[in-house]
């Protein structure tokens, strides 16, 4: 099955980014930001997110760029921070164009250093004109983002301009680009078992799940599986139709086969821009999903049964008064099964 053989790509690539110098290692770059950088800029808003999960979010029609932390419930304007910052890393950050603002790319970066292996969520902020799948480099994209120790920094496109083969630069590009061909493939594979008259917006895998099940999978295991059988930890395949309806696969031998029934996400008609919507790991068995659109996050978890829409928010509650929200990045493993759950 494709998947099993994704997994099998993961193992060998990181072999091989073992020998890429040091296997691009972007949060060891010198031009990593200062440890004890201060958030003074900080504020504050309680909405009772899920934890463990930071949310960059865009406003396209200003600039405006936010980071708000899940567990301490604290934003940061981040163009400020860039404006206010000495450091290289924090500056790239900057949003000084709107007509250069595309799309997020959500990057889980596997890799290896010195026979460790590493796993960091990091964001590409991409320009309109990138095409969903296609071959990434410097021209296609304004920054890179993740965080360097505790502190959210970014690689500004340029970085990356004709890397010198073998270096960290060219490594991770290669690295990023075997991402989005997996992400094409998967796109594909959910594209051939939706349900007829639904349309693909956006597909999804937890790369936590996919980066475990790397080592741990047993395929003869995962075929015998109950069809109707939420295991924890299962490799659930998520896709978010354009009509705002989540569906649920899971591997089986003769391929991908629908979990459960669809769950309808609240106030979503249709979605204009699917580039623009997010899926995102909140823990184990739960996304946390944001539409455009509807200016809203959805939680959906299953904790041992279906899968079903838990709780909704309005993005607006994590901005400054009046701002809007066209795209949010998240990074993060999420929190554990401990957050409280209501039965419905």
């Amino acid at each position: 099955m494709k998947l099993l053989k994704q997994r099998a790509r993961y193992a060998v690539f990181a072999a091989i980014c073992a020998m890429a110098l040091g296997a691009c290692s972007d949060s060891d770059d010198d031009d990593s930001p200062d440890d004890d950088h201060d958030h003074e800029n900080g504020e504050t808003s309680g909405i009772g997110l899920p934890g463990d999960l930071f949310l960059s979010v865009v406003n396209a029609t200003d600039g405006g760029y936010y980071l708000f932390n899940t567990e301490t419930e604290e934003r940061l304007d981040l163009n400020e921070e860039a404006a206010a910052s000495s450091d290289t890393g924090v500056q790239n950050l900057m949003i000084d164009d709107v007509s250069m603002l595309g799309h997020f790319v959500h990057w889980p970066d596997f890799r290896v250093i010195d026979d460790e292996e590493h796993f960091d969520m990091k964001y590409v902020l991409m320009k309109p004109s990138y095409v969903p799948g296609s071959v990434i480099d410097s021209d296609q994209f304004i920054q890179l983002a993740h965080f360097h120790d505790d502190t959210l920094a970014a690689h500004a496109a340029s970085e990356f301009a004709n890397p010198e083969p073998g270096s960290n630069k060219a490594a991770g590009l290669e690295r990023l680009n075997q991402h989005v061909a997996e992400q094409a493939e998967l796109v594909e594979e959910i594209e051939e078992v939706m349900p007829e008259g639904e349309q693909l917006c956006r597909a999804y895998i937890d790369p936590y799940l996919l980066f475990e099940e790397g080592h741990e999978h047993d395929e003869e295991e995962t075929a015998t599986r109950e069809d109707d059988e939420h295991e924890h930890g299962e490799l659930v395949h998520f896709a978010l139709s354009d009509t705002g309806r989540m569906y649920f696969f899971h591997e089986e031998e003769a391929g991908l086969e629908q979990s459960q029934g669809f769950v309808k996400l609240d106030e979503v008609s249709t979605i204009a821009d699917c580039t623009r919507t997010t899926i995102a790991r909140t823990g184990p068995e739960g996304v946390l999903v944001f539409i455009p659109d509807t200016q809203r996050l959805y939680l959906v978890d299953a904790h041992g049964g279906d899968f079903h829409q838990h709780s909704t928010w309005s993005i607006a509650e994590i901005l400054p008064e009046g701002a809007e929200a066209h795209m949010v990045a998240v990074i993060g493993a999420g929190e554990g099964d401990d957050h409280d759950h209501e039965d419905e």
